[in-house]
């Protein structure tokens, strides 16, 4: 791709070099070969470019941002430097500045007239900008263009169909897929796509078909019997991992930013401020289940017992990481978490905004019971079930509901005692209360015999 400047080949040779050592992780010296180069080029923004990969290699994402800027304010004018620019912003989450980067990227691209080659890659980085954001009109606009490229690629006609799904258009979308089935009818990937497309657009007995053909090649896969449930009008006691994972990994870059400004999420902050009345001298260890970005943990601070975070999305946790402030974390799922934890162990086990993706509790309670030391609590959050008699109920924006009364009839059994719980709002979506309710559930002290004595007198009297 064109570049604002041109140099010698020896020069150009140490450039493709440093990218190489780049991708070996051979950071230090490419690092040190970039100092050199700069003493002498110190204008070149390819520099800054491969200073800001250098930084994303070392897991550095402020140098990332800063390189990445220098290499923008060198060359405004080069998509190249505007669509690596937008790619870091997106990745933290800052959604208007990336998108109107990405947008100046291509019409930079454009008026430049830029090869066919060079333009699919850079709507390509587009395209995952505005995916990554969660903004899938301008993605699906930009796919229609690489189609225009390249109108025989099915992969981007797949691509589509995804952005098409994820926009909102779910009809349009099992439309693309079963013209690509056509080509491959027995492509599992596209069979997947129709099946979640077709419970979208209410086409359930499609979507049956395809489950039951892709289960009867794969009978294990907990995504493929999900969405055949889900067809059959059936309720899934869990989520899948996969679901849940991928979910969390493409929403991570703007979660905080998303949920505690535009959602009015505070949750972790009260929960915080619990743990400090009850552990005022902050010796307590903690579990954080489904921790995500590790927004408890902020609101927590350091403390002197042990703060574990878990998370089945990595990326959450790489976002959690750079608080500093929990001591280790686990990439696993919750009810694997707590199956897996030795008994009698934590203080304090919180599960906030997390039970919403596991519909059956009868494992979670117990487990959470068994693994707390005595007098320890257990904190966690449901949103309110819409009647009915199911326990739980699996709403359209895969999010479990549960009745109050299947949950303290789990808690009774379970063992727990002075049950405090509290209606509340766990969220905004769409400008409306999203209605839920706290549990803060403690598990007693065992009674001695001096204990047990007093109560069989207590009793008789």
């Amino acid at each position: 791709m064109q570049t604002p400047y041109s140099h010698s080949e020896p020069y150009l040779a140490q450039l493709k070099g440093i990218e190489q050592q780049i991708e070996q992780h051979q950071l230090q010296e490419a690092a040190l070969q970039l100092n050199r180069l700069a003493k002498d080029n110190s204008h070149d923004p390819r520099l800054f470019l491969l200073g800001s990969l250098v930084a994303e290699a070392a897991k550095n994402p402020e140098g990332r941002l800063v390189a990445a800027r220098k290499a923008h304010e060198l060359a405004p004018q080069w998509c190249v430097a505007s669509i690596h620019l937008a790619g870091v912003l997106a990745s933290r989450g800052e959604a208007e500045e990336a998108m109107s980067l990405a947008e100046q990227a291509l019409q930079q691209s454009e008026a430049q007239g830029t090869q066919a080659t060079d333009r699919m890659e850079l709507l390509s980085k587009a395209i995952a900008v505005a995916q990554r954001l969660g903004r899938h009109q301008p993605a699906l606009q930009w796919l229609r263009l690489a189609e225009q490229i390249r109108p025989d690629d099915p992969s981007i006609r797949y691509k589509i169909g995804l952005a098409l799904s994820w926009a909102g258009e779910p009809a349009n979308a099992v439309s693309v897929f079963t013209e690509l089935l056509l080509q491959e009818p027995h492509n599992p990937v596209l069979l997947s796509a129709r099946m979640q497309a077709c419970l979208g657009a209410h086409q359930n007995a499609q979507a049956i078909h395809d489950g039951e053909v892709l289960l009867a090649v794969e009978p294990t896969n907990d995504e493929y019997r999900f969405y055949l449930d889900l067809a059959r009008g059936l309720t899934p006691p869990t989520l899948p991992v996969a679901l849940i994972s991928n979910l969390f990994d493409g929403y991570a870059p703007r979660f905080d930013q998303h949920l505690v400004v535009q959602l009015h999420y505070k949750l972790p902050r009260d929960v915080a401020q619990w743990i400090h009345q009850w552990h005022p001298d902050r010796k307590g260890d903690v579990l954080d289940l489904g921790c995500g970005t590790g927004l408890l943990g902020v609101c927590l601070g350091p403390i002197e017992g042990v703060l574990v975070g878990v998370d089945l999305s990595g990326a959450m946790i790489e976002q959690a990481q750079r608080h500093h402030v929990y001591d280790s974390f686990h990439r696993v799922n919750v009810l694997d978490a707590l199956q897996a934890t030795p008994s009698e162990l934590y203080h304090v086990i919180t599960a906030l905004d997390v039970l919403i993706y596991v519909g059956c509790l009868d494992t979670v309670i117990p487990n959470a019971y068994r693994i707390l030391l005595p007098g320890g609590r257990f904190v966690f959050s449901c949103e309110t079930g819409a009647g009915g008699a199911a326990d739980y109920a699996l709403h359209g924006t895969y999010r479990y509901a549960h009745r109050l009364s299947y949950v303290q009839r789990l808690l009774q059994k379970s063992g727990f005692e002075d049950i405090q719980i509290e209606d509340c709002v766990m969220r905004y979506e769409a400008g409306q209360p999203v209605e839920g309710f706290v549990v803060v559930a403690c598990r007693p002290f065992p009674l001695n015999r001096k204990n047990r004595s007093r109560l069989k007198q207590k009793t008789v009297v």
